[in-house]
Formats: C-alpha cells, structure tokens, sequence
C-alpha cells in the first residue's frame, strides 16, 4: 500500500441508521436487502400492468415504510394505515394461482416473502442494544399487515 492508504476492512459497512460501521453480516443490513428485493418484485408486479394502481399502493406503502428508520416522523396516510388494519391473516391457497401461471401473481408473493424475511430481520436487529430504541412498534406493525395485504392481492382475496 501506498503511503497514506487507508486499509480498508471489507468485513465493515457503515450503518445509516446509528452512523457506526458494523459487520456486513449484522441483521440490519439484511433487513434492507429484502425491504430492496420486496420493492423490485412489486415493481415487476407493476411491470405486468394489471390492477396498476393497487401494485403502486403496495409499492408507495413500502417505501414509506422502509423511510421509518431514516425519517422516524414517516407514517402511513390514514386512508392506507387504515386499510391495512384490516388486512388480517387468513390461509389462502397458493397452488392454485401458480399453477395457472399467473405472474402479477407470482412477483407479489415474491414481495410478500420478502418482507416476512425483512420483518424476521428487524426482530434480531432489535435485539442489538444499539437498535432498541430506532426500530418501533409501528414499523413491525404495519410491515406485517402490508406483507398480509401483498399476500392477499396476489391471491385475489381483495378486502372490500
């Protein structure tokens, strides 16, 4: 190396959220890679051009969502949060809907595993001292309903 290099630890990455560098392998960060993999499938969902507007409500509830822990004062519209709240699990079958092929159908489950994956990620996060107090209830909360409400959409079990 060079004098005045700096050696660089590739095992290291800088955490927005505390502003410390954290092992690559912290949950944190592999909560954001699926919150990123859920966002890309529904932009596929979105892609295939039905039911537009309900894949672009998905997409903008996520994204506020995944603002929380960046702009802790980001909340879900009320007519949004309040949807949501009524989106309660149900046992839906799946089989059914693949096997026809059905690819709207197909990104929006992928969404929705993707953020079951990012929710079981905040829970270990949270078990970090560090990120105790960011992660709040609201974020596990309404990604949870979101990720049932995804579900729901790509079933075709539409709450009315």
């Amino acid at each position: 190396m060079a004098e005045g290099d700096v050696e660089e630890n590739y095992e290291m990455a800088l955490c927005e959220y505390t502003g410390e560098y954290l092992r690559r392998d912290h949950p944190i960060f592999s909560y954001q890679s699926e919150m990123k993999m859920a966002q890309a499938s529904i932009g596929l969902a979105i892609s295939e051009g039905v039911r537009l507007q309900a894949s672009r409500e998905i997409l903008d509830m996520l994204d506020t969502l995944y603002q929380l822990l960046s702009d802790p004062e980001s909340r879900l519209p009320d007519p949004q949060r309040k949807m949501l709240n009524h989106a309660d699990d149900v046992w839906l079958d799946m089989k059914d809907k693949m096997s026809k092929g059905d690819r709207r159908a197909a990104f929006l489950l992928d969404s929705h595993a993707h953020m079951e994956l990012a929710l079981s990620y905040l829970v270990k996060s949270r078990e970090d001292e560090q990120f105790r107090d960011i992660i709040p209830d609201y974020l596990f909360k309404y990604l949870g309903k979101l990720s049932t409400f995804t579900y729901r959409e790509a079933i075709g079990h539409v709450m009315l």
